[in-house]
């Protein structure tokens, strides 16, 4: 499968927030199971390996206590189980990442020592400890020394004073959700804590909003759930990513089971039809290893997705560039 040009360089794009390049983009929704993880590591393993410069540095801060995206989706098992982001957040440390976990992928582990993090984030806020300044502070040197040109945050779905300070130290907001009532209820709960951010002084910028696990064939029912999704959004001047993400589960299982992102899928899956070919050949048994004998439509749907991040990144930087000329 030919990969995306996912080179988020090709204009000319105003400075970030952050030291150097870095886009920061927190990936988000107050209801589980919407496709989150699934969604970051998709991005990373994209971003990371397309282009026609063989892609860019990317990092993937992973902030949920089951540690999702740093087992299951990059594979990364021996890790800190969130140590090191638990104390930049309470205490100020610097960032410990795991270093390649894929090709251009450096990772910041979630796991259970999260959960103290969480347990005593409210706390935390209430005394007036500022979680957003000590991730941004130790964000900021890491990505100057590292060079990163995309960060990716997984961010878990409840424990609202993570999220706030999350969205404080982001650039962009991606919202992932499935087209069933529950989840999309927590968009608008989720858009509430984005404006309250916006309101508190945060540069975050809405990026878009991704149907996730949807029947592509349901072309009505999916155009009225984007329909809804844009009124919700009302005054944020964004519309929903077009592209809709499929209903695939064989490759899901496969993914997860296999511990890699849905990019790299149908490499594996054709390897496993050439391995069980071959055994044909000999007159063996074969042994069929994947449950998806094409999962190339569903890493499509997330190559057209990061397509539709790097417009927006570019319109939305291009309108930085001329505001910055405009105010000099």
């Amino acid at each position: 499968m030919s990969r995306p040009d996912t080179e988020v360089t090709v204009v000319n794009f105003a400075p970030m927030t952050f030291s150097g390049n870095s886009r920061v983009i927190c990936t988000a929704n107050r209801k589980g199971g919407v496709g989150k993880s699934t969604t970051v590591a998709a991005i990373a393993e994209l971003i990371a390996t397309g282009g026609r410069r063989g892609g860019r540095k990317v990092l993937v801060i992973d902030a949920y206590s089951q540690g999702t995206v740093t087992e299951e989706d990059l594979g990364a098992v021996d890790n800190d189980e969130g140590k090191s982001l638990g104390a930049t957040l309470q205490m100020g440390y610097p960032l410990e990442p795991l270093r390649n976990v894929r090709h251009n992928i450096d990772l910041i582990a979630g796991g259970r020592l999260l959960a103290t993090t969480a347990a005593v984030a409210h706390a935390m806020h209430q005394e007036g400890l500022d979680m957003a300044g000590n991730l941004q502070g130790a964000l900021e040197e890491l990505c100057a020394t590292e060079g990163y040109e995309v960060v990716l945050i997984d961010t878990a779905p409840g424990e609202q004073p993570l999220l706030d300070a999350f969205l404080k130290v982001a650039n962009y907001l991606i919202i992932p959700t499935k087209s069933d009532e529950g989840s999309l209820k927590q968009v608008g709960r989720l858009a509430e804590r984005f404006w309250a951010a916006r309101e508190s002084g945060a540069h975050i910028k809405l990026l878009g909003v991704l149907l996730f696990d949807a029947d592509k064939k349901a072309t009505v029912r999916n155009q009225d759930v984007l329909n809804q999704i844009t009124e919700m959004l009302d005054g944020s001047g964004v519309d929903p990513f077009q592209v809709v993400i499929r209903h695939l589960e064989s490759a899901a299982v496969d993914a997860r089971s296999r511990r890699v992102p849905v990019g790299e899928l149908p490499a594996l899956a054709a390897a496993d039809k050439r391995a069980r070919l071959a055994r044909l050949r000999s007159r063996e048994a074969p042994q069929r290893t994947m449950w998806s004998s094409d999962p190339t439509g569903l890493a499509t749907d997330y190559q057209e997705l990061v397509y539709e991040i790097v417009k927006r990144l570019a319109r939305y930087e291009a309108q930085a560039s001329d505001a910055a000329v405009v105010g000099a």
